[in-house]
């Protein structure tokens, strides 16, 4: 097998499906103690999934047994807030399910590196793979202040996705991180969740408005949440990498784009939407697993913070 040829032959089928860049990192890249710490010190909050898929994320042997290399692809989301009435969704969320889109794209790079004769798994956000260590690790760019993968030239708005293989690719070096003296995405953090790169799931407004199962709104979270519909990207709208023309002249797909059904629907209409109102009106977004009762509790909350009917 030529490494090389396998490469080329990689990177033409991916840039031909739409992804933006690919690095390749060794697979058994030292990660550090940083991830655990992390979790030791309860900083992923109820997202316990995360303690349990610890050894895999450290030890990608157990998630595909003889791994050499880890393929690191970036895919670009849009940039602003399209929606027109009060509400905020994060970028990534406006479209379509990119875990669906991107899972299509990369079954088809698993049979371009299954004709090198490489077994390959492969993942996009739904996998035990460090994708942020492993993208830095591949020379795709740094982690940031805000703890998310920052490219000089395209900033920070990009899905990531990963192919786990036997074959033992051309590796990429890492780039120096360019944070510098910037501290803007901590300053602007209204929660105060983001500290010393890392960000603190507990005070964390993506967490509360996505991922948090149940338990209510701590007082103060509730009053940043403002208008917040899904998430928060405020630590990524103040990054002066996002603000550099050449991160805006990004392709991005368009079905990563809001449709216009949900652009315009007020957020008390949002609210009315209920079982299978609710499935069929976001059966392609990513928004519908938080179901529509965490949804209705969002924009009460909203709805509470300026007490107004939206």
């Amino acid at each position: 097998m030529n490494a090389l040829s396998a490469r080329n032959a990689l990177e033409y089928a991916a840039a031909a499906l739409g992804f933006s860049s690919l690095g390749v990192s060794a697979a058994h890249a030292d990660q550090g103690e940083g991830l655990a710490k992390w979790l030791a010190a309860g900083m992923h909050a109820d997202m316990l999934w995360m303690e349990r898929h610890l050894p895999a994320r450290l030890n990608p042997e157990l998630v595909l047994p003889g791994v050499r290399s880890i393929i690191i692809l970036t895919y670009e989301y849009a940039g602003s807030d399209a929606r027109s009435c009060p509400g905020s969704i994060a970028r990534y969320a406006q479209g379509n399910d990119y875990h669906k889109l991107l899972a299509t794209k990369l079954a088809d790079l698993d049979e371009t590196l299954q004709f090198y004769g490489g077994k390959q798994r492969c993942f996009t956000d739904s996998g035990p793979v460090s994708e942020r260590f492993f993208a830095a690790q591949a020379g795709l760019g740094w982690i940031g202040r805000n703890g998310l993968l920052i490219r000089p030239d395209k900033g920070s708005y990009c899905f990531l996705a990963s192919i786990l293989t036997t074959l033992e690719l051309p590796t990429d070096a890492p780039m120096p991180n360019h944070c510098g003296n910037c501290h803007r995405c901590e300053q602007a953090c209204p929660t105060g969740a983001l500290q010393n790169g890392c960000c603190d799931s507990r005070r964390c407004l993506a967490y509360w408005t996505i991922e948090s199962k149940g338990a209510a709104m701590p007082p103060d979270i509730a009053a940043a949440a403002q208008k917040r519909l899904y998430g928060c990207d405020i630590c990524q709208e103040v990054c002066p990498w996002n603000q550099l023309r050449s991160s805006r002249n990004r392709r991005i797909d368009p079905h990563l784009l809001m449709p216009a059904a949900l652009v315009s629907l007020p957020a008390a209409e949002l609210e009315k939407l209920q079982g299978d109102s609710f499935d069929k009106f976001f059966s392609q977004s990513p928004i519908r697993r938080i179901g529509c009762e965490h949804l209705r509790l969002n924009i009460r909350q909203m709805q509470q913070n300026f007490n107004d009917n939206f």
